[in-house]
């Protein structure tokens, strides 16, 4: 795991976010155990803003900190994925309409941007959960809606680490990708019904193809 240095400022918050996103982005995956050590060496900081940064994270439910100065990444039981996914299909869904609503000019060419950015890197599954991650969340910010945006990003982080796994395999990634196509079009349109309709499509293909590997 290469994980780049920190500077002095905020340093509890910087680790947290590098962290986090070490995490979201299968760089770190389920049930992977990690020391404090290495962590605040990896870092370069001592172990307090390491510590503060994983109880954050603990109190999220993203991590499981272990008697043994070390962390482990949560998992998710098959149970747990299909209450998140039911969380997600109302939150995203209502974040998505809004987003129909309010949407400014410039969102539909940014999404359009991505969409080519995620076709060119469908055989690289990091770079294109970036891109899948960005391509959503250019949505949703759209609707200006943060206390929405506080509870999904909260959900991303623990289903985040299994897309890694999805994103490895190409035919759920064309599967997405027909439905991200449509998202797009559904905005630009305003059609909040088509829109809603594709987002609930992606997020239940994902959660099957996941749980078909929980269970």
């Amino acid at each position: 795991m290469s994980i780049q240095k920190i500077d002095s400022k905020t340093l509890r918050q910087k680790v947290y976010e590098e962290l986090r996103h070490k995490i979201i982005y299968g760089e770190l995956l389920p049930g992977q155990s990690v020391t404090l050590r290495n962590l605040a060496e990896q870092f370069g900081v001592s172990f307090i803003p390491v510590r503060e940064a994983l109880w954050q994270l603990e109190t999220e439910k993203v991590v499981l900190i272990e008697r043994n100065k070390s962390f482990r990444v949560n998992t998710l039981t098959a149970r747990e994925l299909e209450e998140a996914l039911s969380i997600r299909l109302v939150l995203e869904a209502r974040v998505a309409e809004r987003a129909c609503e309010v949407r400014s000019d410039d969102v539909v060419p940014r999404l359009e941007r991505l969409l080519k950015d995620m076709e060119k890197s469908a055989n690289r599954p990091r770079e294109y959960l970036l891109k899948n991650s960005e391509f959503h969340f250019t949505i949703y910010n759209a609707a200006d809606m943060p206390v929405h945006m506080q509870l999904i990003n909260q959900l991303w982080a623990r289903i985040g680490p299994y897309l890694y796994i999805q994103a490895k395999e190409m035919i759920p990634i064309m599967r997405s990708n027909l439905y991200h196509n449509k998202m797009a079009a559904a905005l630009a349109a305003r059609d909040k019904k088509e829109l809603v309709k594709m987002l609930r499509q992606d997020l239940t293909a994902a959660a099957r193809f996941i749980k078909d590997r929980l269970d």
